[in-house]
């Protein structure tokens, strides 16, 4: 095994131990449990309205959203918070310390939000298997094009997230700003009302970001074909759609290792230092 294949190894164990150090944690179980509830009592308060041009329930129209929404939140958001703060920490001073340490981390953070993303995932999906009416309708093939919309979406996304973590030395400065693009991003991104409704410039721009097609992709799998005919063109554009969020995927596989080797050949000790004294300025 060579140095680097040993730094991915060790990263994956790595992101797996830390995913399961925080399920042992009461403040990130409590994180994973409430943020899920939220989304499981909205789909029980819309049960039992219905979406009269489709002839379905509320919680089944609007679950594709949710869980488009949940994926990009913890992929990007999610992930982008993580890297900031442990550069602020020191984290990934010690990482670029050592051999392929940077690998091994990137390797430990993907692991780690991936798993993240399959428990949110999995636990909105039984919830919603018992609380949403004919969610699996479709059928076998349901299931199986949610899992890959899940892949495909991380793929997509968590490139993204590490290239944005890289951005910002320390979390506060991504928290504020970050949940209201995030905010803008979910309401222009036609998660939970059809783009076509919105003005001709929101659906171009939000036709360029992932998050859109995310929604596209999981509507398809999940809604009666009768959903098509609120969808712009009428159709699921199942061709754009991979094409899409093939190249987010491209594109942050080649921008997140070169911004990331860009930031850490700039932290050093007194870097660290300096931030660190900022902190303690501004809490005293």
């Amino acid at each position: 095994m060579s140095a680097r294949q040993a730094a991915v190894s060790a990263g994956i164990r790595r992101g797996a131990i830390e995913f399961r150090n925080s399920l042992k944690t009461p403040t990130d179980l409590g994180y994973y449990i409430v943020g899920n509830a939220i989304f499981v009592v909205v789909m029980v308060l819309n049960r039992g309205s219905m979406v009269d041009e489709l002839g379905i329930t509320s919680s089944r129209f609007i679950f594709p959203g949710v869980l488009a929404m949940i994926l990009i939140f913890v992929a990007t958001y999610g992930l982008a918070t993580l890297v900031a703060t442990e550069r602020e920490d020191g984290t990934l001073l010690r990482c670029k310390s050592i051999p392929n340490g940077m690998t091994g981390y990137v390797s430990g953070q993907v692991t780690r939000t991936a798993l993240e993303m399959a428990f949110s995932a999995g636990m909105l999906l039984i919830a919603a298997s018992i609380i949403v009416p004919d969610l699996w309708a479709n059928g076998a093939l349901a299931i199986l094009g949610v899992l890959g919309m899940l892949v495909f979406g991380l793929l997509a996304t968590l490139p993204l997230g590490l290239a944005i973590g890289s951005f910002f030395k320390n979390p506060r400065s991504l928290g504020g700003w970050g949940f209201i693009v995030m905010g803008l991003l979910i309401v222009g991104s036609g998660l939970f009302a059809p783009l076509i409704t919105m003005p001709e410039w929101v659906q171009v721009l939000a036709q360029l970001l992932p998050l859109y097609w995310l929604g596209l992709g999981m509507r398809s799998v999940l809604l009666p074909d009768a959903a098509v005919a609120i969808e712009i063109g009428e159709s699921w554009r199942m061709l754009e759609m991979l094409g899409v969020l093939g190249v987010w995927a491209v594109v942050g596989l080649v921008l997140a290792p070169v911004l990331l080797r860009r930031m850490a050949r700039r932290e050093s000790g007194s870097a660290m230092e300096a931030r660190r004294q900022t902190v303690l300025n501004r809490v005293a």
